[in-house]
């Protein structure tokens, strides 16, 4: 302490201190308590709220399981009526011996079939595959060409087409010819090394 001060001059000395470690503590440490405070309620609030969607999480686990399973089941029954094939040239070949052979049992000629490039952008597990072609033939052997493609095992469908004749005015004997343009789309399940963009 300071030499010569009276006793009375130590209290006011000692309690005006205090009062400035007081102003100091309210001034600085209070706030500074308030956000560890606020900060630890707030985590805890985050941590209370993460406790609660993993309980929830495993409640609905059963559920989804099951769901799971029922999907899986949906997909193995559903895997006869798409296109075999890892990659989409590869789905689009068995869709043209699909086109082939659907042709040669309806007794109709069928032109050159080619493969329609599938929207990349579009890719996901399950993928579009056409193709485009025309057959020649008479009207029974179009129709049976028709039903073989949209009837047989494959999940298949008929787009675009069109029907002309090319040589009107033929004989009688002779069965009309007409020309059907048509393309055909299938589904094919690709591969992940097929998906990946």
């Amino acid at each position: 302490m300071i030499p010569g001060l009276s006793g009375r001059d130590r209290r006011v000395l000692l309690a005006g201190a205090a009062a400035i470690a007081l102003l100091l503590l309210v001034g600085r440490g209070i706030p500074a308590w308030r956000r560890w405070d606020a900060g630890v309620r707030a985590s805890a609030a985050e941590l209370t709220a993460e406790a609660a969607r993993a309980e929830a999480a495993v409640r609905a686990l059963p559920t989804l399981r099951d769901s799971a399973e029922a999907r899986r089941a949906r997909l193995v029954a559903l895997a006869p009526a798409l296109l075999n094939g890892e990659t989409t040239a590869s789905a689009g070949a068995a869709l043209a011996a699909l086109v082939s052979g659907a042709a040669a049992k309806a007794g109709v000629q069928v032109g050159a079939v080619l493969l329609s490039q599938p929207d990349s952008a579009a890719r996901t597990v399950f993928t579009r595959v056409r193709v485009r072609s025309d057959a020649t033939g008479d009207l029974p052997g179009l129709l049976r060409f028709l039903r073989e493609l949209e009837g047989g095992p494959a999940l298949l469908s008929v787009r675009d087409w069109s029907v002309s004749q090319p040589a009107a005015g033929g004989p009688a004997e002779v069965p009309e010819s007409l020309r059907l343009e048509f393309a055909v789309e299938g589904l094919t399940a690709l591969g992940p090394a097929e998906v990946r963009p």
